[in-house]
């Protein structure tokens, strides 16, 4: 791992606590789940109770190849048609960053073709959602749904093996920071798409995923959040460990006015971890003490949100190339590059330290590349000698995923 990365036993059994919770799913409770009665369950057509559905007992499936797994007295089915489409309205509420799986037993039998069925999840919306729109007796059956990310619906096989004539089917949805229908109560539904689709045993989980704010300047708005994501997808695998990523940088900006839009920008979507890169602005004003304060501020404050930081060191100005470089001023101070290293890096390294955060240095990290090949200066840094080429977002992101990995393996 490149750079400068330091962390205290507090800090890693503060980390270590926060993702033990995350890593656990919440059973989101369902009414009759094995369909030993209608219960809560309805039709989809008219929005009353789902009669007739549910009288299948396990017993009177002779032909079924093997016993109804996980007991219960009955199953479900559905023949295609809409009185046989069932829905039920759920006590669980839309949760932002969260990933959903619907898990549920699909039956064959051996005298018949499967007959699948479709899972789905939505919302009953609010009234200002509903204008113009029908449906109200049925909750809005079919429509306000969430896009499923990842299905895995086999075939139940009927042969020799011991655990054919069933199967388990999951569909997973991923909801946004800020999704449509946060708040409002959760919808499942269970559509026939064949002949006497059978089915038992119906499971919803919620899993908050980690989400990660990336904070800063221009360097962090221009691309950064999308090329660690796309780092970040290639080294996580699975789409349920996987973190939102959020872009909270804004060109110009400075620490003093991200501490002002902190609230806004960052702790309104309730992230674990934020990442904060500031500085290339504000050597501008050539102020390090307010630029400190600031961003000392800012690590106290989400550290009292329980939220893990990442201080990153801005990358090196071309003095070259950028049009402070060429300015009197700061040739007298050493160079436009050596007293942003000097005064405003070398402030966030300290605080680093003394607030017990993690420190990824990536200034150093680009002067070492730089020191090793010169003619790189270029091919990292764009003609205007501060903001980054594609080729220094990626290098960028190279040492930031690994901080970040290492975080997220920890719960």
């Amino acid at each position: 791992m490149g750079g400068v990365m330091r962390v205290s036993w507090q800090l890693a059994i503060r980390v270590a606590c926060l993702f033990a919770g995350m890593a656990k799913g919440e059973r989101i409770p369902i009414d009759h789940p094995g369909f030993e009665a209608e219960g809560k369950w309805k039709r989809s057509d008219t929005g009353g109770p789902a009669e007739n559905i549910h009288h299948l007992p396990s017993n009177s499936l002779g032909t079924l190849v093997d016993e109804i797994p996980h007991g219960g007295e009955h199953v479900a089915y559905s023949n295609g048609v809409p009185a046989h489409s069932i829905y039920q309205v759920l006590a669980g509420t839309l949760a932002p960053s969260t990933a959903y799986t619907i898990r549920i037993v699909a039956i064959d039998r051996r005298d018949t073709d499967f007959s699948p069925f479709e899972l789905r999840l939505g919302y009953v919306p609010g009234e200002d959602e509903e204008a113009g729109d029908e449906g109200v007796e049925n909750d809005h059956f079919g429509k306000f749904l969430l896009k499923p990310v990842e299905t895995f619906h086999p075939a139940p096989f009927n042969g020799d093996k011991a655990d054919d004539g069933f199967t388990t089917w999951t569909t997973t949805f991923i909801t946004k920071e800020r999704p449509g229908g946060l708040g409002r109560p959760l919808r499942i539904e269970i559509v026939g798409r064949g002949v006497q689709s059978l089915y038992d045993n119906v499971q919803l989980e919620a899993k908050a995923l980690p989400v990660v704010a990336m904070l800063g300047d221009s360097t962090t708005d221009q691309g950064l959040p999308w090329e660690v994501r796309k780092q970040l997808d290639q080294a996580i695998k699975p789409l349920l460990k996987r973190p939102i990523m959020i872009n909270a940088g804004k060109g110009g900006d400075r620490a003093p006015a991200a501490l002002e839009r902190l609230e806004k920008d960052v702790l309104g979507h309730q992230p674990d971890i934020v990442t904060v890169s500031f500085g290339l602005n504000d050597v501008g004003l050539r102020d390090p003490d307010e630029y400190g304060e600031s961003l000392r501020k800012i690590v106290r404050t989400l550290k009292a949100a329980d939220i893990e930081v990442v201080l990153m060191t801005s990358t090196p100005f071309n003095n070259e190339r950028h049009f402070w470089g060429k300015e009197e001023v700061y040739q007298d101070l050493g160079g436009l590059d050596e007293y942003m290293d000097r005064e405003f890096c070398g402030r966030m390294r300290k605080i680093a330290a003394e607030e017990e955060v993690l420190l990824c240095d990536l200034h150093a990290v680009f002067k070492a590349a730089i020191e090793e090949e010169p003619e790189r200066i270029d091919t990292l840094i764009s003609p205007d000698g501060v903001h980054l080429t594609g080729e220094g977002l990626k290098l960028m992101s190279e040492h930031i995923v690994p901080v970040l990995l290492k975080l997220l393996a920890e719960g």
